[in-house]
């Protein structure tokens, strides 16, 4: 499979489960889109069947997730999309965000492959950085760096012990993106649930979708002993993909989140 041709997918497939921020049960629909439609997410609950692009234009916020207008926590799906090549699909929700399923992008990319994907002929946008572009904002920093391929090196830290600084590096190639991120779970602490809650976000969150963190420890069996910072990369690459190109880029992130992954997609935009 070459990320320079456009691809979709073969035939319509469907999952569900609970939203992660919203707690209402959902369901996925993914179907086939032709050569140049890009990722459409498509409200089937709301009238007139609303759509709309997975393009950085239409990031209407990132508290928590990476919003796109009417629909929000599209990160998951996005990554899983990206790193299987599918450039043109129509994501039907019946409710205001994806399933979260298990916290991570694997059973997405297990539903994907189901599906099977088809190259389309038409030639994949490419973006190739050629010089640094940098973003960074209170202690948190993203360069992008040239590369002839994708790759990244993610730290983050937190100050408890059993978490401590965790450091992963990455290449997207062959099957590395389904064995070592997609599994990675996202993860939160008990101690900050119910705040969360009283803003309306993490309704749906359990430690069956997502790896919870109480005060001395995890509450749930970790997949990686590193799998905070894998998760991290996995979302980066989601919100990465809402520039709707192949990247060429050796990405260094410190203790980045959505927002910051956001504004260093739109930099490298601006600098082509």
């Amino acid at each position: 499979m070459s990320k320079s041709e456009q691809h979709t997918i073969k035939k319509t497939v469907s999952i569900s489960g609970t939203g992660l921020h919203s707690g209402k049960e959902v369901s996925a629909t993914f179907r086939p889109a032709e050569a140049g439609s890009g990722i459409i997410f498509v409200r089937s609950d709301l009238p007139g069947h609303p759509g709309i692009k997975a393009d950085l234009r239409n990031v209407s916020s990132t508290v928590r997730g990476t919003n796109l207008g009417e629909v929000h926590t599209v990160e998951h799906i996005l990554s899983a999309l990206y790193a299987l090549s599918i450039t043109n699909l129509y994501v039907e929700l019946d409710g205001p965000e994806p399933p979260s399923l298990d916290g991570s992008s694997k059973l997405y990319c297990d539903l994907i492959m189901k599906a099977g994907i088809s190259a389309q002929g038409s030639n994949a946008k490419s973006i190739k950085i050629r010089e640094p572009v940098i973003v960074m904002e209170s202690g948190k920093c993203l360069v992008a760096l040239p590369s002839d391929r994708f790759s990244v090196s993610f730290m983050i830290n937190y100050p408890v012990d059993f978490i401590g600084t965790q450091f992963y590096e990455f290449e997207l190639s062959g099957n590395k993106y389904l064995s070592e991120i997609a599994p990675a779970r996202t993860y939160g602490f008990i101690s900050e649930v119910e705040a969360l809650k009283k803003q309306g976000l993490a309704l749906g969150a359990s430690p069956k979708c997502a790896v919870a963190i109480g005060k001395d420890g995890y509450l749930t069996k970790l997949r990686f002993e590193d799998e905070l910072v894998r998760h991290k990369i996995l979302d980066l690459i989601g919100d990465l993909s809402l520039l709707q190109a192949e990247i060429k880029a050796h990405i260094v992130g410190v203790r980045s989140g959505h927002d910051l992954n956001i504004k260093l997609a739109k930099k490298i935009e601006e600098v082509g």
